[in-house]
This record gives structure tokens, C-alpha cells and sequence, in this order.
């Protein structure tokens, strides 16, 4: 073995890089290293080791990735159950709205496939807590979500990419089947109009993937009998149906906003 301090240097740097830098690329998956405008950009770079790192360089790299934005996950034992910091969330027990989207049945397409695709979104209003929402704030929501979303119906077209977008603070964990990139941000952006809240292109990931779904997955056998497979991500146009909302405490969901009529004592009908 060579006694020269600085090979064995360049050894142990090299074998680093490699493990590390992969680490790092499959975490930040996506992200370009070089846009110096989004602060996950940013970070990638700086996580990654260079040829020319020093050591003291190389260590500070390496404790930002795996202490501070992995917080040594793998040093830790795995956790079985809900996590703490899931379980005791602030949010968890925030005021939700859901809104319902259904396909719209066409007899050319539903005629061999009756099942027609749905979808549902859901944000919290972490300005409220079940003490404080009131009758008057859920007309307003209800006026607010009418007004974005019925008029006109939106529609959102359901498809084979997912998209994030991760704001916990202002009660957004959203994660949603869509047909391109463009796509998952309007709706994104419809979303954050109920509240008058900003886009902040940060929290947005694009998951693109060059699998495919089959139409007609075809069939199996389930309990003696020939049934159809489940279809994974098909592929949509799906309508604006009713969106509610859901108090913690409360047993039924208050309906805020219906169309066509499919729910009963709704704030706004359309």
C-alpha cells in the first residue's frame, strides 16, 4: 500500500463522491442544481462534493445532507406506527375542505367501462381551529370556492404525472394525478386562490416518469369469479362536483358549495 498521504487522501475523497453525490441526486430528484432562483436548487448544490473539496469542505457538505435535511434518518432505528411528529402535527386537527371531482358520464367511453373516475382535494385552514370557524366564515369559503371553482365548473384532467405541492405552514399537502406539468400547477394555483394565497413555485414538484397505464388492464380471477382489474391512473376530464368541510368535533361535514344539486342543505347551490 503506498505510504503517500496525499493518494490515500484522494482515495478516501473519491470513495465519498460517489456514494454520496448518488445519495444526493436520488434525494433531490428532479431538481436542477443550477437554478440559483429555488431554494431546493440551492441546497442540492451545496449537499453535492466536488474533486476539490477540503476536507473540513467535505464534512460540512456531508452534515448539512444527513443531519440536517435528513436528520439522521440513517443512523436512527425505524420507527413502526405514526410517527410523533405526524401524530401531534398542528395541522392535524385544522379545519379541512374537500372538494369533489367525478368524471362526466359519456356513453362512448363508459359503455364497456361504467366506472367513472373521481378525485378529491383537500387543504386545511390553519388560521381556524374549531373554537374560532364560525357560520359566517363557512359562507365565505363557501361564496369563495363558488366563485373558483362553479363559475365556471373547473375541471381538472386527471392523468399518469404526479404533482406536489408542500406549504405546511398554510395548511397545503397536496398531491395530485394530472396530465402534465402545466396542468398540476393551474390547478395548484386555482387551490391557493380561495384563500388569496401566493404560488411559491419552491413547494411545487413535477414527478415525471416515462411509464404507461393501460385503458383495459384486463382481467383475473377473484373469489371464483372473472372481474376487471383495477385501472392505475386513468386518464380524465373530471368536474367540479360539491366541496365541504369538516370540523373537528363535528360528526357531519357542512356542505359549502353543490352542483346539480348532490347534496342537501348546502350553503351555495349552483
Amino acid at each position: 500500500m503506498s505510504n503517500n498521504p496525499q493518494s490515500e487522501w484522494e482515495l478516501l475523497q473519491s470513495v465519498i463522491i460517489n456514494g454520496h453525490n448518488k445519495e444526493v441526486n436520488e434525494y433531490f430528484k428532479n431538481t436542477p442544481t443550477n437554478d440559483f432562483e429555488s431554494h431546493r436548487s440551492k441546497l442540492k448544490r451545496v449537499c453535492l462534493t466536488k474533486d476539490d473539496d477540503s476536507a473540513l469542505m467535505l464534512i460540512l457538505r456531508l452534515w448539512l445532507f444527513e443531519i440536517l435535511l435528513k436528520k439522521a434518518q440513517s443512523i436512527q432505528t425505524p420507527i413502526y406506527g405514526i410517527p410523533v411528529q405526524e401524530l401531534q402535527r398542528e395541522t392535524k386537527f385544522k379545519p379541512q375542505v374537500r372538494l369533489y371531482f367525478r368524471e362526466t358520464y359519456n356513453k362512448e367511453i363508459h359503455i364497456n367501462n361504467p366506472t367513472k373516475v373521481n378525485g378529491e382535494i383537500t387543504f386545511r385552514l390553519t388560521n381556524e381551529s374549531s373554537s374560532t370557524i364560525s357560520r359566517a366564515k363557512a359562507e365565505k369559503l363557501a361564496r369563495d370556492i363558488k366563485n373558483e371553482f362553479a363559475k365556471p365548473i373547473f375541471t381538472w384532467e386527471k392523468g399518469w404525472f404526479k404533482v406536489t405541492y408542500l406549504d405546511i405552514e398554510k395548511g397545503y399537502d397536496l398531491r395530485l394525478l394530472v396530465n402534465s406539468k402545466n396542468e398540476g400547477e393551474r390547478i395548484v394555483k386555482q387551490i391557493l386562490k380561495i384563500q388569496n394565497h401566493t404560488f411559491n413555485k419552491d413547494y411545487f414538484q413535477f414527478i415525471d416518469h416515462d411509464r404507461t397505464y393501460p385503458e383495459n388492464p384486463g382481467t383475473h380471477r377473484v373469489y371464483g369469479q372473472t372481474v376487471k382489474k383495477w385501472r392505475k391512473r386513468p386518464k380524465a376530464s373530471l368536474k367540479f362536483v360539491y366541496a365541504q368541510l369538516l370540523v373537528h368535533g363535528r360528526i357531519k361535514p357542512i356542505n359549502l358549495v353543490s352542483v346539480g344539486g348532490r347534496l342537501q342543505s348546502v350553503i351555495e347551490k349552483v
